[in-house]
């Protein structure tokens, strides 16, 4: 092909041009490296799985229904399904540790 047929990508940057696309995004990547934005504050940490698992306890054996500790807590209703359900095996263990 005559070379005027080629296409030219011209950088929106300098000016400079280049005959390929694959060379325009050599030459930007390198002479006109983008800021990247200051990475955010890490958000202030939820309480850990532990505190909030004392919470569901301490919630269940004061008599409160699973589905209002779910929603007092803001916690997921599998979590508070497994952690009664930990607690309760942990609570058969000491029965037969007593018996024994």
């Amino acid at each position: 092909m005559p070379p005027a047929e080629l296409a030219v990508f011209p950088c929106r940057h300098c000016g400079k041009t280049f005959s390929d696309g694959r060379s325009l995004g050599g030459h930007v990547r390198q002479a006109h490296p983008t800021l990247k934005p200051a990475a955010l504050p890490p958000a202030p940490t939820a309480p850990g799985e532990g505190e909030v698992a004392a919470q569901v306890l301490e919630l269940w054996r004061s008599g409160t229904e699973p589905l209002a500790i779910i929603s007092s807590l803001k916690v997921h209703p599998k979590f508070v399904k497994d952690v009664l359900k930990e607690y309760d095996e942990l609570l058969n263990e000491w029965k037969k540790f007593k018996e024994a």
